[in-house]
């Protein structure tokens, strides 16, 4: 093939092909390399982007490029020094090729970015031929990048819910956009979930568009409440997450369970064990041969029976959309509760009266809750793969990066 063909083929501006040369390397890979011969005129400096004139020196520099069918492509071309004004001694700006980071031009960067989204970095060195570590190095540049550049501004909602992260308590606060010019998108990772930990979240975010929020979406957690009106305006609206509440009131239904379980003997105890899950799901989603053993259990017990249908009832009350009506319902559930011995769940009516306020504010903003419980699962479907990140921070971006749509 004539090195014109082959100028035309590349499409880098300013260079042509002289020659081709292959070869192989230690690990038995097929190596084309492309010598490049400079044709512009002109430079432009790397520091501030400024055209140049007179060039210091330079040095013969190779690149990794695409592969060519099945050779590894390596361009050699001459990389100048400029002699700039304000910068001084500079490597000049070149529109494929980088002046930091890994030896590689930006249309096998941008590649290999896009592949490390779907696939493993090891899957994606092994089918390059490079190193996992410079895969990994030219990931977590692009992702710095999209990070650095995404617009904040115009964000209205956030929600904050933390995840464990290795064995023992530790745990990781995950702050998303519930509502902004972007939609729901991945905000910030920090680890911990202090009131001390999420001040780096503040800072990165700003003191002006936090006082723009207008509501957060939290779960119980008293330093979270801390930090977002320690950081937020008055104004702002806190909104306890539904999931958080409801899994309360799950717990609280389990715990009802499991003494009615101690007290029976014989067939009933047969009946009631092994119920748990079934007893925790919607009502709506039981049926078929699920929905008679719930039916028996729920017939055995009376005092389930009750647990049970004060459970399902509960879930109206995100269903109002005036605050004084959600009020009369929350009323009339807990006097069910007046001559029952349901011990649990008194003590989670003493729990939602304490955060009674966070609970109603739903009624006047309804936001869809979905995405912080997606994230969750996401964020841990992201760790697991991996099975485990060496790189905190690395590991803080690809959370990121897979909760932003």
């Amino acid at each position: 093939m004539q090195p014109d063909y082959l100028t035309e083929l590349l499409g880098i501006q300013g260079y042509r092909v002289v020659s081709v040369e292959q070869a192989e390397d230690s690990w038995g890979y097929s190596i084309v390399r492309v010598n490049l011969e400079r044709t512009r005129k002109g430079y432009v400096c790397g520091g501030c982007g400024k055209p140049v004139a007179q060039a210091y020196d330079h040095t013969w520099q190779e690149l990794r490029h695409l592969t060519i069918w099945q050779h590894q492509t390596l361009l050699r071309f001459p990389r100048y020094r400029v002699i700039c004004p304000d910068c001084g001694v500079r490597t000049e700006a070149l529109d494929f090729a980088s002046i930091r980071g890994p030896r590689v031009t930006r249309a096998l960067d941008e590649l290999i970015h896009e592949l490390c989204k779907v696939t493993t970095v090891k899957a994606v060195a092994a089918l390059f031929g490079l190193h996992r570590h410079t895969v990994k190095a030219i990931d977590k540049k692009a992702m710095k990048e999209v990070k650095a550049h995404r617009p904040l501004d115009g964000i209205t909602v956030v929600g904050m819910d933390e995840i464990t992260v290795g064995k023992g308590h530790n745990y990781w606060t995950l702050v998303s956009a519930l509502e902004g010019p972007r939609g729901p998108e991945m905000l910030y990772v920090t680890e911990g979930r202090s009131e001390k930990h999420l001040r780096r979240f503040w800072r990165w975010f700003g003191k002006e568009r936090a006082a723009k929020l207008t509501h957060a979406v939290i779960d119980m957690c008293q330093a979270a409440d801390d930090s977002i009106r320690a950081h937020c305006s008055e104004a702002l609206r806190i909104i306890y997450d539904k999931f958080h509440v409801v899994w309360h009131l799950n717990e609280a239904l389990n715990t009802v369970h499991k003494a009615e379980l101690r007290k029976t003997l014989g067939r009933f105890r047969r009946t009631l064990s092994g119920k748990k899950f079934l007893l925790l799901k919607r009502r709506a989603r039981v049926r078929g041969r699920a929905r008679e053993a719930l039916n028996t259990i729920l017939a055995a017990s009376p005092r389930l029976q009750k647990a049970y249908l004060l459970k399902e009832s509960f879930g109206h009350l995100w269903d109002y959309t005036y605050r004084g009506c959600a009020l009369r319902f929350w009323e009339e559930w807990k006097a069910h509760l007046k001559w029952s011995r349901l011990k649990p769940y008194r003590k989670f009516v003493r729990l939602v009266e304490r955060h009674l306020d966070g609970t109603l504010a739903f009624c006047e903003k309804k936001i869809s809750l979905g995405y912080i419980e997606s994230s969750n699962l996401k964020a841990r479907n992201v760790i697991r793969s991996a099975y485990g990140y060496r790189d905190k921070e690395y590991m803080k971006l690809k959370v990121i990066q897979a909760c932003t749509p």
